[in-house]
């Protein structure tokens, strides 16, 4: 097994059996020779289990190939071309991680027997240790300083104690490598323009446009890796916020027809927790004004999508299509407009780990819009690894649009717009009123005997018009 170290850069005996034994008793009793049987047997089953596994993952990967094969996707000659391109680069046995808070809380590939996963210790020490680092990574940031450890200086984590000064040179060439990639903002709004556009009322799309643009000034086009790494941060949130209500709906009896849902949003949830840790090696986590934006953001996230489930989750699916769709086109455009880079870079650990080594089970789970294990992944070069997270997006799409399907008012998004925009209308109507009874000194503004504020609110038209709306 693997580890990460930080780099510079330049037979037990038996216990004796109660009683005399006869000198004249054979030395392998009956039960002794029923144990080492049963042994035996366990092992001869644990091969043909592995023998099974072995056999079961060679049926899947041709399962996967042939429906490759079927969907135009096979590999073309100049993929072949590519891996000769990334035999050929001075970085393809480097295998190193540039993430500060993996160098802090470790990674789980690296737990053994020999060093075991453990419990955490009490919140106020964690909590205490975490703020100190940050603490003193916030006053780097505060006075410019960006060669200090958690605010801009290089971590290096190589799996091996055993780095010669040759092996540390590249490692360090890698990171400056990374540094030179870009992601084109315009670039980025052209595709998802030329797309199908995805449905969604303006009450949804107007936050969702507003984060478009939070982002792109926020993280400037030479700052991609920094940008997905926060992305990933808050893309967890969406899926352990409907795990999260939909245990609760379970709780409080209101709602158990979705209980399987559960199962998918956690593989959701885990695919994107690797694309984290994927941005997160190639040290996206470097700068403290990111792990602080990153951090607070995806806590009023959670926050905020707790409150849109309540209202609606028709509503709070679509917004994670919109934003699962604009991952999409990110990736997309990255891995595009840095492809000749991204070929001669090696994928790390974590993502070979995760789409080739370990089980698949959950890979499996989330991707409902495709028969089950019929997608399989070879993750070589850096491109490889963004251009599966970039597919992994697209069945978080489709995800997001089954669990949406079921909900009729969501079928016509014009008929929300309307009916949003009038009771907004009705709304500010109603204040106005109000408004114009107290300038004049009433308690009420009746015309022809009629209360026009009772008329608007209560249960007159603003509650009639609220009640065709899917999120009240």
């Amino acid at each position: 097994m693997e580890h990460s170290h930080r780099v510079s850069r330049g037979a037990g005996t038996p216990r004796a059996s109660r009683g005399a034994r006869s000198l004249a008793r054979p030395a392998v009793t009956e039960p002794s020779r029923s144990r080492s049987s049963v042994d035996d047997e366990i092992e001869s089953l644990a091969n043909a289990r592995d023998e099974a596994q072995a056999a079961l993952r060679a049926a899947q990967d041709a399962y996967a190939e042939a429906c490759a094969r079927r969907d135009g996707r096979v590999a073309s000659r100049s993929e072949d071309e590519a891996d000769v391109l990334f035999n050929a680069s001075p970085y393809v046995d480097v295998r190193c991680e540039y993430g500060y808070i993996q160098s802090n809380a470790g990674l789980y590939i690296d737990v053994s027997k020999t060093r075991p996963p453990g419990v955490p210790r009490n919140a106020l020490t964690l909590a205490t240790e975490n703020f100190t680092r940050e603490l003193s990574a916030m006053r780097a940031f505060l006075s410019g300083d960006n060669s200090v450890p958690g605010n801009g200086e290089p971590v290096i984590l190589a799996a091996s104690t055993d780095v010669s000064p040759e092996e540390a040179e590249l490692m360090s060439e890698l990171r400056d490598q990374l540094a030179t990639l870009t992601l084109s903002n315009d670039a980025i709004w052209a595709r998802e323009k030329a797309r199908p556009e995805v449905p969604a009322p303006w009450i949804i799309k107007a936050p969702y446009l507003a984060l478009c643009v939070f982002l792109d000034l926020v993280f400037p086009e030479n700052r991609p890796i920094q940008r997905f790494w926060f992305l990933e941060t808050v893309a967890r949130m969406p899926y352990f916020s409907y795990n999260t209500m939909l245990t609760v709906y379970e709780l409080l009896g209101w709602w158990r027809r979705s209980s399987e849902l559960r199962r998918v949003h956690f593989a959701e949830e885990w695919n994107e927790y690797h694309h984290l840790l994927i941005h997160e090696s190639l040290g996206g986590d470097a700068a403290w004004r990111d792990r602080f934006l990153g951090f607070h953001s995806a806590l009023l996230y959670y926050g905020a999508l707790n409150v849109a489930w309540l209202l609606s989750p028709a509503l709070a699916y679509n917004f994670s299509e919109l934003i699962e769709a604009h991952a999409v086109d990110t990736y997309a455009q990255f891995a595009e407009e840095n492809k000749a880079t991204l070929r001669k870079l090696p994928a790390p650990r974590i993502a070979r780990k995760y789409y080739e080594e370990g089980d698949l089970y959950l890979f499996d789970e989330f991707q409902t819009a495709r028969p089950r294990s019929s997608r399989r992944v070879r993750v070589t070069t850096l491109y490889d690894a963004f251009c599966a997270i970039r597919d992994d997006e697209a069945e978080h799409v489709a995800t997001m649009a089954e669990c949406q399907m079921e909900d009729s008012a969501m079928a016509d998004v014009r008929k929300i717009d309307l009916l949003t925009g009038a009771a907004l209308a009705f709304i500010a109507a109603n204040a106005w009123i109000d408004r114009l009874a107290q300038s004049a000194g009433l308690d009420t503004l009746e015309i022809g005997g009629v209360d026009v504020g009772e008329t608007l609110s209560e249960d007159g038209i603003l509650v009639q018009i609220l009640r065709f709306l899917p999120f009240f």
